[in-house]
């Protein structure tokens, strides 16, 4: 574990220009240089990096933040590995705190691992080149299969022996310790320590971490009389298969240029797609896809459409014309779809697959297919299920439900939306019920996940998410058929809050006078976030965005510390998302209303600050309020009984009241355009 010292030294050290000036070109335009943004092509610079901020921003894309920041996304690392990777560029020497006994034996055995699963991959692929049998069965097999050597070397393929313990026996000679061999997996231990080799007589694929370290392997059978087709690596402390796809050390950069990733079922599809061009490809290591897998994937995908939702991740599942490559594309789309993934489908002709399409196609006729072919999972889940149940309103209403059941777990309210219309276009049914529907099961959901985290004493403020789930519903008559959110999030006057504790949580900004017990009079400066928490809870209030709402919170508890500055404190943030904010609001325009504009003297913003964060935690409150108003007037439309009538009058009388004096104390509104 890196101390927090040296981490310091290495935040200290680190120079954004000079860190950016490795990856892109930079030029200087006043206090700031500009270049063309490494995230995605563009023609006109609009990435800009602020040495006076140490953190740099494209406004094309939103991509950005600090040194670390810039690392871990360019270059796909790990918050560690990126401190590692800076430290080594200034010179610093990594200095760690000292491990307990434990940590040290998990870090040695982790470490004789890795070694082991790195000598077999060289042991496995150097008996293509160096073994009479394995350029004879082993390299003669890859050929048939139509792969190219430079393929086989690039995917560091290999053979096993059929000696039944051949690379038991060359491990034991080099010096690896059996215990660690049994642990990789890749040897046996029986009674009376007879050992047999996990892979022997099968074609090797390695299996690699995102970074590029071997960390297991499957085997394939390749004479006939072998009745195990496939058989990969048990789980161990470096491989976990739920959480590896194969081919994203060799697809992650493809993946991040094309802003798209194809998904196919075997090891053999991957490396003959690749072959065909097509190198932004991955598949799961022998087990049906999982949502730490699409996680994976998830962080390496970028945004496909340059602004800041980094939800949007285009993921298109290859699978054969079958039924069962049907099935599993049916089934994995809604895996993704969960996830936030903008997911695809292509089917190929029947009886192929994609390692025998990439074989009889060339790269480009592969290529055109693809594009050509792509539908919208939830669309191909919708046409391909109906045509099955279009005479049968039982299979109908059926398939209704199922479909209800896909939207409802898309995260994204206007994607949800969009679907919805859709599908009740083809489906021929009614988009309210659609919608009820959707509500239902969301509604479910939400309770079932308080209930596991809460148990039956889960407070208020979260059981409110049950009663006014965030999921659309119709209100044509409100909004003549717009549709709306009904927990609507208060984003611009949230994030107006954040503004000025990223920008000045710390500093001053009024002094009030206390009067101490033994009656001497004292003075007390508040500052900007102090201010804005006391306003907060005096009225039970807190910020919706849990992001913002922590923030709030660290800013509040480092108000004592005299060296707490909370531009830097959140911009190199260990928690990326807190310092992808953090750069976000350091490096955006802002400009007060015009109104404001006139005075003689231009102010600054901190100059204004006892002007301007009332008004913006007063907005906070007026744009609350406003909505509770509007609830509440819904609510009154809808109600028959008198006395819930007369109830619901008095209630928005007291709230209109409310409204007009916080009217009233805002007086002139002040616009920040954040």
């Amino acid at each position: 574990m890196i101390d927090q010292s040296t981490i310091d030294r290495i935040f200290d050290a680190a120079d954004i220009v000079e860190v950016v000036s490795d990856y892109v070109t930079l030029r200087r335009r006043g206090v700031n240089y500009i270049g063309l943004c490494p995230f995605h092509n563009e023609k006109t610079p609009s990435f800009t990096v602020s040495p006076a901020k140490n953190i740099c921003k494209c406004f094309g894309c939103g991509k950005g933040g600090n040194p670390v920041n810039f690392i871990m996304e360019l270059e796909n690392l790990s918050y560690v590995e990126a401190l590692r990777h800076l430290a080594k560029k200034y010179h610093i020497e990594i200095e760690e705190k000292e491990l307990t006994a434990e940590q040290i034996e998990q870090k040695n055995n982790r470490e004789s691992l890795m070694a082991v699963s790195e000598w077999a991959q060289q042991y496995f692929s150097g008996n293509l080149d160096s073994h009479i049998e394995g350029k004879s069965v082993g390299m003669s097999y890859f050929r048939h299969r139509g792969f190219r050597d430079d393929i086989i070397k690039k995917f560091q393929l290999g053979y096993a022996l059929k000696q039944r313990d051949a690379y038991t026996a060359e491990a034991q000679k080099k010096g690896y310790k059996l215990e660690y061999l049994e642990k990789t997996g890749l040897t046996i231990v029986k009674e009376n320590n007879y050992v047999l080799d996990r892979f022997y007589g099968r074609a090797i694929f390695p299996i690699h971490s995102i970074s590029g370290k071997v960390i297991a392997f499957g085997g394939r059978a390749i004479s006939k009389d072998d009745q195990v087709k496939y058989q990969n690596s048990p789980e161990s402390e470096i491989y976990h298969k739920s959480q590896a796809l194969y081919g994203i050390y060799f697809a992650k950069n493809s993946i991040i240029r094309e802003r798209k990733c194809y998904i196919v079922e075997g090891y053999a599809d991957v490396i003959s797609m690749v072959q065909a061009g097509i190198e932004n490809i991955v598949a799961p290591c022998g087990t049906a896809l999982t949502s730490e897998q699409i996680r994976l994937l998830g962080r390496i995908l970028p945004s496909v459409d340059g602004d800041r939702n980094e939800n949007n991740k285009n993921v298109t599942l290859l699978y054969d014309g079958d039924s069962a490559g049907i099935n599993a594309a049916l089934k994995n789309g809604k895996l993704l779809l969960e996830e936030g993934m903008n997911v695809k489908v292509v089917v190929l002709p029947d009886g192929e697959d994609p390692d025998t399409f990439a074989q009889k196609n060339n790269a480009s006729d592969v290529l055109n297919f693809l594009n050509e072919n792509e539908t919208d999972y939830i669309l191909f889940k919708t046409r391909f299920s109906l045509a099955e149940a279009q005479r049968d309103p039982i299979r109908k209403a059926q398939l209704i439900t199922d479909i209800t059941a896909t939207i409802a777990v898309i995260p994204d309210l206007i994607k949800r939306s969009v679907y919805i219309k859709e599908c009740a276009k083809i489906l021929e049914a009614d988009e309210n019920v659609l919608y009820s529907q959707i509500n239902k099961i969301r509604k479910g959901r939400i309770e079932k996940e308080i209930e596991k985290q809460y148990g039956q004493n889960a407070p208020a403020s979260v059981l409110q998410r049950v009663e006014t789930p965030p999921v659309f519903i119709p209100e044509e008559e409100k909004t003549g058929g717009e549709i709306t959110e009904k927990s609507p999030v208060f984003a611009p006057e949230e994030r107006n809050i954040i503004h000025f504790i990223v920008r000045h949580g710390e500093k001053t900004m009024c002094e009030v006078e206390e009067v101490a017990e033994d009656n001497s009079v004292q003075i007390k400066k508040i500052t900007v976030t102090e201010y804005i928490v006391s306003e907060l809870q005096a009225d039970e209030l807190q910020l919706s965005n849990p992001l913002y709402q922590q923030m709030l919170a660290e800013s509040q508890e480092n108000q004592n510390n005299p060296s707490f500055k909370a531009e830097r404190f959140f911009a190199y943030h260990p928690n990326p998302e807190f310092s992808k904010i953090a750069s976000d609001i350091l490096t955006e325009p802002y400009q007060l209303s015009k109104m404001h504009d006139k005075q003689k003297k231009v102010e600054t913003e901190e100059e204004r600050l006892l002007e301007l964060v009332p008004h913006v935690v007063l907005d906070f409150k007026f744009k609350l309020i406003s909505n509770k108003i509007e609830e509440l007037k819904n609510r009154l439309k809808g109600e028959t009984e008198s006395e819930k009538i007369l109830a619901l009058m008095q209630e928005i009388n007291q709230m209109q009241l409310v409204n007009r004096a916080l009217a009233q104390r805002l007086g002139e509104r002040i616009i920040l355009r954040i």
